[in-house]
């Protein structure tokens, strides 16, 4: 199963401006994905995209949306109507957009002038990956079905669970247990409520998190500080089967 993932680079070589004045539409012009820059430090590792990771997929002419937060509600083009386009060049990959002609475009058009929106992010699936130190290299990314968006904070840190995992397991740290929003996972789901994307991530993220946990405690063994184990599989089974809702 592919998993989705999220990042976000500052937003360079932006440009808006008026691409039909009758027809009231906006064009917009910025760099979506930056080649060859290290992330910020996602918890003992860092990432990076090698040039070209987007060459293939952006060679099938992938489905992409241009969306502002990720959100697809606020649909701004899409490669497939021929509203948007990518393109690549060496330093990474451009996205240009004539923009609907909807108040959230023309609200962000205001922002994006003023300086208030300064970062891209992207949705995509990786092909091929490996790791050079503590540092994840990208080879190729996969769009199709994906999204560029304009957005209001950072999303370097929404990297999948098993990406998660793997990084703790090369540079040999137990991802971080989040507790206060796994509990509030369950208690979506005692109250009848379905279980959120975002909040299924995290239970997923737990889950890996204490099941290092156990590994750690039953190869060091009881001790008066040491987590108490039958309560640590209980959680763990109870989040297994809350994975599952």
């Amino acid at each position: 199963m592919r998993t989705r993932e999220v990042r976000a680079f500052p937003l360079t070589d932006l440009e808006i401006r008026a691409a039909d004045d009758e027809a009231a539409r906006l064009r917009f012009r910025g760099r979506a994905i930056v080649y060859d820059s290290l992330s910020e430090d996602m918890g003992g590792w860092r990432e990076r995209i090698v040039p070209g990771a987007a060459t293939r997929t952006l060679g099938t002419s992938p489905d992409v949306r241009f969306l502002i937060n990720h959100d697809p509600n606020l649909l701004l083009a899409r490669t497939a109507a021929g509203t948007a386009t990518l393109h690549e060049d060496d330093a990474g990959v451009m996205v240009e957009a004539d923009m609907a002609d909807v108040s959230y475009a023309r609200d962000l058009a205001v922002s994006l002038e003023r300086g208030d929106i300064t970062q891209m992010s992207f949705g995509f699936w990786v092909t091929a990956d490996g790791w050079a130190g503590n540092t994840h290299e990208v080879f190729g990314i996969d769009l199709d079905g994906g999204d560029v968006s304009v957005v209001t904070y950072p999303a370097f840190a929404a990297t999948s669970a098993e990406l998660r995992s793997a990084a703790a397991r090369h540079t040999g740290q137990p991802p971080a247990v989040e507790p206060d929003v796994v509990t509030r996972a369950l208690a979506e789901v005692r109250a009848g409520k379905v279980l959120s994307s975002a909040n299924r991530q995290l239970v997923a993220d737990a889950h890996d998190a204490l099941g290092a946990l156990l590994e750690a405690a039953d190869r060091s063994g009881p001790g008066p500080e040491a987590y108490p184990i039958e309560r640590a599989r209980h959680r763990l089974h109870e989040l297994e089967l809350l994975a599952q809702l």
